[in-house]
């Protein structure tokens, strides 16, 4: 077999088979994009994971800061109430 015959051969595989390699590319490809999804998945969990935690946090922080905002509320009703009645 002369390197003429043999890179000859080797073109007409891929001739007759190209259709076969496309698909195999193709099959590759959407694997390593479905891969590189399930890794962006997991980030944006992780991301939404940790914004629910500040929400929280955040909340639990107004719920403090409302209940000090109603005391003061009262006293100042109240203060205001006694200047009134001096």
């Amino acid at each position: 077999m002369t390197p003429q015959n043999g890179a000859t051969g080797i073109l007409d595989f891929l001739r007759s088979t190209w259709f076969l390699i496309v698909f195999i590319g193709g099959v590759i490809y959407w694997v390593a994009r479905q891969d590189y999804s399930l890794s962006d998945l997991e980030r944006a969990d992780s991301r939404i994971t940790s914004l629910e935690n500040r929400t929280t946090i955040l909340e639990t922080g107004l719920g403090a800061l409302q209940i000090k905002i109603d005391t003061i509320k009262d006293d100042v009703a109240l203060i205001k109430g006694a200047v009134i009645k001096k």
